[in-house]
Formats: C-alpha cells, structure tokens, sequence
C-alpha cells in the first residue's frame, strides 16, 4: 500500500489500469513538449524556437491539478483528444459536482489519461474533505 501511494502522490503520478487519483483542476497550458537526452528528462517550451538539441518535439496540453493524494500540486501531460475528454468531465463537474478521478488506460501499447466524474457521495473516503482554497 505504501508504494502505491508513493506513486501516486509523485509531482507526474502514473497511475496503473483500474488505479484512480482525486485530483482538482488548477490550470491547462498549451505547451511545447521534447526530450533532452542531456538532462534526461522531458522540457517544456512555449514555442519551436527554443527546441534544438530535444528528442521528440511535440504539442501537448500541461494539465495542472491538486493530487489529493499527493496533498500538492502535480501535472498531467495531455494529448488534444485527451484535453477535449478532460473538458467534457470538468463540464459535467461544474454543473452537478462530485469528484474528478485520474486513471490511464492501456489502448494497444500506450496508455491514455482517462477521467471521471465521481458524483455518489464522497468518493471513495481517502480524502479528507477541506476547500481548496486552503491547501494553496
């Protein structure tokens, strides 16, 4: 339990299939997205002029969220299928409430983000229930 939870309160969580995450929407970012095999890590850019020397290069959607788990800030990279998806549930978020729930699904050899709008009653009470506004 404890390695679960390790990796999925991390600052980029990877949830396995069937592993949901409550998360809160703080902010979308259209990004540059690319490889450095210097740093070996993935950089973010907001324009193609600063993208030499990285592997990769491509248009990606930065998700930010409060990870529940986490009880902090982590992002979520997304594709623009992937963006629209997550629009449609904050939508249905902010007409009915509830909770938003993060998982990935395997789909061929990848995995997509996936979400989904908890609205029967409060989760599924691993989150102790305080405003937002107080955790930022």
């Amino acid at each position: 339990m404890k390695s679960e939870l390790r990796r999925l309160s991390s600052y980029r969580p990877r949830p396995q299939e069937g592993e949901e995450i409550p998360i809160s929407f703080i902010d979308l970012e259209k990004k540059i997205a690319g490889w450095s095999p210097k740093l070996k890590q993935t950089v973010y850019a907001d324009d193609l002029k600063n993208t030499q020397g990285l592997k990769r290069v491509r248009e990606i959607f930065l998700l930010k969220v409060f990870n529940w788990y986490r009880n902090g800030v982590s992002i979520i990279e997304l594709t623009n299928d992937e963006r629209m998806h997550f629009e449609d549930i904050l939508n249905e978020f902010l007409l009915y409430g509830g909770e938003i729930l993060y998982s990935r699904k395997k789909k061929g050899r990848k995995y997509i983000n996936s979400f989904r709008l908890n609205t029967a009653g409060n989760g599924n009470g691993n989150v102790r229930e305080c405003l937002l506004a107080e955790k930022l």
